[in-house]
């Protein structure tokens, strides 16, 4: 009897860190509606570069809604990042970490990169919330920090998985979605 009051009490304290630590994890997938994961992204009026089917819903399987030729004009309306796979970082030594909001990190502390989101910035999760944060691993990143500095404070393990769907509209007033967001020119509002 006292054998299985221990195992069950044993059982439960398991079941509940697990549960903890799953609790610290970010869904998978994860949605970020309305981002727009580069530098200077933005919503408006895109010129069309390549052929382009455009799909009723955020799936090849959901249907065409319409098809875009090279040299229309579409609306982009908003988009999704869906982080498949996200990306996980141990803290190697503590610091505060975050741009808007921050938090403070120590050794062994896990972080998970979502999306990259431009200038060496990554929206990432931590614990149940998201921050944006500059990252050993950004493309392109432009920083005064030494990257062999950055990285003895944070180590990447992999980078996030994640596809960038984004709603459009055609002059017809027609809206769809798509995942060929390269198909795409005037995104970019800095350039």
């Amino acid at each position: 009897m006292r054998l299985a009051i221990g195992t069950a009490l044993l059982f439960s304290f398991v079941t509940s860190q697990l549960c903890s630590a799953q609790s610290l994890l970010p869904p998978t997938p994860y949605l970020d509606h309305g981002a727009c994961p580069f530098e200077c992204c933005t919503y408006r009026r895109w010129t069309v570069e390549k052929d382009t089917v455009i799909y009723r819903q955020r799936s090849t399987s959901a249907g065409v809604a319409f098809r875009l030729k090279r040299g229309d004009h579409v609306t982009g309306v908003t988009g999704v990042v869906v982080t498949l796979k996200p990306g996980p970082v141990i803290v190697k030594k503590a610091r505060t970490i975050g741009e808007d909001r921050k938090v403070r990190v120590k050794p062994g502390d896990i972080l998970y990169l979502l999306h990259y989101s431009g200038e060496g910035i990554y929206k990432l999760w931590f614990r149940g919330r998201t921050y944006e944060a500059e990252m050993p691993t950004a493309p392109g990143l432009i920083t005064n920090e030494p990257l062999e500095q950055r990285e003895e404070f944070l180590h990447v393990e992999s980078e996030p998985n994640y596809v960038w769907w984004v709603k459009v509209k055609n002059r017809r007033g027609q809206t769809g979605w798509t995942k060929e967001n390269d198909n795409f020119g005037n995104m970019d509002a800095c350039g």
